[in-house]
């Protein structure tokens, strides 16, 4: 079980999932592994990979392994694995719990005003990687007229201001994605008029959706970490999709967003609302979005074991 991918949390959504993905894409790996008693089965994990279910004793006999996610639930794991590369995406998979455990690991973030933060607040040095990302093949409409979402309905998303600005138009904001029910109770019961549920962990549903897509509205905005990519904004350019974007994100100083030229930008439901009823034209911001999405596609990560 030497140089394999480890996947240490209990939730199997969201950007984590898909960078699992994209990530046994590049590096050509079928299975990533989760710890859990449960059985030994292999899972469905979407798009062709599997997860597999094994003991802490099984992922303490690894070496050199690759934790592609981890949460503070996981710490006595973590501490079991001989020289493993610990990917951090946030923030949150972070505290002042686990940072002495981390500080001798070799530790990869995918954003580098993430980066920053970790050596300037915690004297942590890591390396910074491009977040990876397979170019499977899509469709493409003759029209194109929706604005979804598909981010995961969670806290730091700020669907409730698409929820909002939905109440104040004709034609509203399509609603996908996987819903954490704590954050969805905020919501209200309107949530549910605009909700279209999550959808096939496939490539193949994800352009469907996509393909007569005009708008994807995304605005994540974390505190200290953001500027950098996310899976949803890939996917939108990817798929000639103009991004609808939190104005937070662009204030970090390595955004790689300008209002304007590759993407618009919003703050309130009352912004977005107005923005979509003008329904402005996208072909230069789209245009002007795709020349980030080649890093993504040629970025190494064979190096991480």
């Amino acid at each position: 079980m030497n140089q394999q991918l480890l996947y240490l949390n209990k939730y199997l959504d969201g950007g984590t999932r898909t960078f699992t993905i994209h990530l046994m894409h590049k590096l050509k790996k079928q299975i990533v592994f989760t710890v859990n008693n449960i059985d030994s089965k292999l899972h469905d994990l979407g798009n062709g990979f599997f997860y597999q279910n094994i003991s802490e004793k099984d992922a303490s006999q690894m070496d050199n392994s690759v934790v592609v996610i981890f949460k503070e639930d996981f710490l006595h794991v973590l501490q079991s694995l001989k020289n493993p590369t610990l990917v951090i995406h946030s923030l949150t998979d972070i505290s002042d719990k686990t940072i002495p455990y981390l500080k001798d690991l070799k530790i990869i973030t995918i954003r580098k005003s993430l980066q920053k933060y970790l050596k300037e607040k915690h004297n942590m040095d890591s390396i910074f990687k491009f977040l990876p990302f397979y170019p499977y093949p899509i469709v493409i409409a003759n029209e194109r007229h929706d604005a979804i979402s598909i981010s995961r309905i969670s806290f730091r998303k700020n669907i409730d201001i698409i929820v909002d600005a939905n109440k104040m138009m004709d034609n509203p904001v399509k609603i996908y994605g996987y819903p954490r029910a704590e954050y969805v109770q905020t919501l209200g019961d309107s949530f549910s008029r605009y909700y279209f549920g999550s959808f096939e962990k496939s490539f193949t549903e994800l352009t469907r959706i996509l393909s007569t897509t005009k708008y994807v509205v995304d605005l994540s905005a974390y505190n200290n970490d953001g500027g950098g990519m996310n899976y949803t904004f890939l996917e939108a350019i990817h798929n000639k999709c103009a991004l609808i974007l939190h104005r937070k994100w662009l204030e970090f100083e390595d955004s790689d967003f300008k209002e304007g030229y590759n993407c618009f930008a919003v703050e309130s439901p009352q912004e977005l609302a107005e923005l979509l009823r003008k329904k402005p034209q996208t072909t230069k911001i789209v245009n002007n979005a795709s020349k980030l999405l080649q890093r993504h596609i040629d970025v190494s990560w064979d190096d991480i074991f």
